[in-house]
C-alpha cells in the first residue's frame, strides 16, 4: 500500500468543503457530484435527511429561497482528520446561516461535523450533523 500525504488529503478536503459552501449562486449539480449516493444530513431539531435525490432537493430550494450558508469562508473548517489508512476522513468548524425573507434577515451560528469517505479514489461527502448556539 502506498503512503499516504496526509497533508495533501486535508488540503483536497478543505478544498471540496470550501466548494459547497452554499449561496444563492450555488450549482446546485456541481455540489452533488460530491457526495456519496448514501449521503445524509441531520439539522439540528430535525429528522434526517437520506440520498442524493432528496438533498438535492433541499438544496434547491435553499437557493431558491436565498438560503445562504455554512462554514466560515475565510478559513476553512478548524480541524481534518483523516483515517491511517486515508479512506476516512472528518472535518468540523463553526457555521453561520443567513436566511433572507421579506420580513428582514435573520442569522443562526453553530457547529458541525462532516464525514467524508474515499470512493473511486475521490473524497465524497457522506454525512452532516450540525447543532446551532444561542
Amino acid at each position: 500500500m502506498p503512503k499516504i500525504d496526509l497533508e495533501e488529503e486535508k488540503r483536497k478536503l478543505k478544498d471540496i468543503h470550501m466548494k459547497m459552501l452554499l449561496d444563492h449562486k450555488t450549482d446546485v449539480e456541481r455540489e452533488m457530484s460530491y457526495m456519496a449516493e448514501e449521503a445524509f444530513v441531520i439539522p439540528p431539531n430535525g429528522s434526517v435527511i437520506t440520498g442524493t435525490d432528496t438533498i438535492r432537493n433541499v438544496l434547491q430550494q435553499m437557493v431558491k429561497t436565498e438560503i445562504v450558508s455554512l462554514g466560515d469562508r475565510h478559513h476553512g473548517p478548524s480541524e481534518v482528520w483523516i483515517s491511517e489508512s486515508g479512506d476516512l476522513a472528518y472535518d468540523r468548524g463553526k457555521y453561520v446561516k443567513v436566511s433572507m425573507s421579506p420580513t428582514g434577515k435573520t442569522e443562526e451560528k453553530g457547529y458541525y461535523v462532516t464525514l467524508y469517505r474515499k470512493v473511486g479514489g475521490n473524497w465524497k461527502f457522506v454525512g452532516q450533523i450540525w447543532n446551532n448556539v444561542q
